[in-house]
């Protein structure tokens, strides 16, 4: 697992680290988004899939 940014929770980094995408099946990643107006989305930490749109926040 790579390194887990200090703000994210630790404890649901790690069980949702080896967690595959509910949608398409892919290994799932951990990234840091920016508040975006125009898409509606919150800034944080995210749970995302680089092969589709799935995003969980964490």
């Amino acid at each position: 697992m790579g390194k887990v940014a200090k703000t994210a929770d630790r404890a649901k980094a790690a069980e949702s680290a080896e967690q595959n995408c509910p949608k398409c099946g892919k290994a799932l990643r951990i990234v840091k988004r920016f508040h975006n107006r125009e898409l509606g989305i919150a800034g944080g930490m995210y749970l995302s899939c680089s092969a589709c749109e799935f995003a969980e926040k964490l």
